[in-house]
Order: structure tokens, then C-alpha cells, then sequence
């Protein structure tokens, strides 16, 4: 038998029941505010909304190569943005 307490902390984490309409609708606005800004930047391949490596909204880059990341802001308004180097995006392939 141990001499340490016993402690069963784990709780279920379901992070639908934490989005709010608000946040998830502030975060689009501030997106769409700065869509064609963060596509001026050279190598940023596109933008989007997903979630940051703890599972908060994020503003995501798509970025063409690691040289475009360091001209990326690293949040916007309050919002942090993530970025991901997919190389050239192409619709048409």
C-alpha cells in the first residue's frame, strides 16, 4: 500500500459546450477585417479560423515556405494566429 493519497482528478473536457456564438463570431469578424492585409504579406498562401495547439480559437496563415513566418503579427486584435506551412496553394490542381 502506498503512502501517498489517492486522488482521481480527471475530468471529461468536451470543448463544443464551451464555444460561445459571441467568440466564435468575434474571431470571423476580425478575419475577414484583416483577410486582404495578411494576403499582401509575402508567401501567405491563404487564411482561416481553426484552433491553437491548447484548443483556442485561432486565426490560421497558410504560409508558402518558413521565411514568411516571421512577417506574420503573432495575434490580431486580441485573437492569436497560427501559422502552417503548406508550400503554394493551387485551386485549379
Amino acid at each position: 500500500m502506498s503512502d501517498f493519497p489517492h486522488e482521481d482528478a480527471a475530468m471529461a473536457y468536451y470543448p463544443e459546450e464551451h464555444t460561445t456564438t459571441a467568440s466564435s463570431s468575434d474571431i470571423e469578424r476580425v478575419k475577414q477585417a484583416h483577410e486582404q492585409e495578411l494576403m499582401s504579406i509575402d508567401g501567405v498562401e491563404g487564411v482561416g479560423i481553426g484552433k491553437n495547439p491548447i484548443g483556442g480559437d485561432a486565426i490560421l496563415v497558410y504560409l508558402r515556405d518558413e521565411g514568411a513566418r516571421k512577417r506574420v503579427p503573432g495575434n490580431i486584435e486580441g485573437h492569436p494566429v497560427e501559422t502552417l506551412v503548406t508550400g503554394v496553394i493551387d485551386a485549379l490542381k
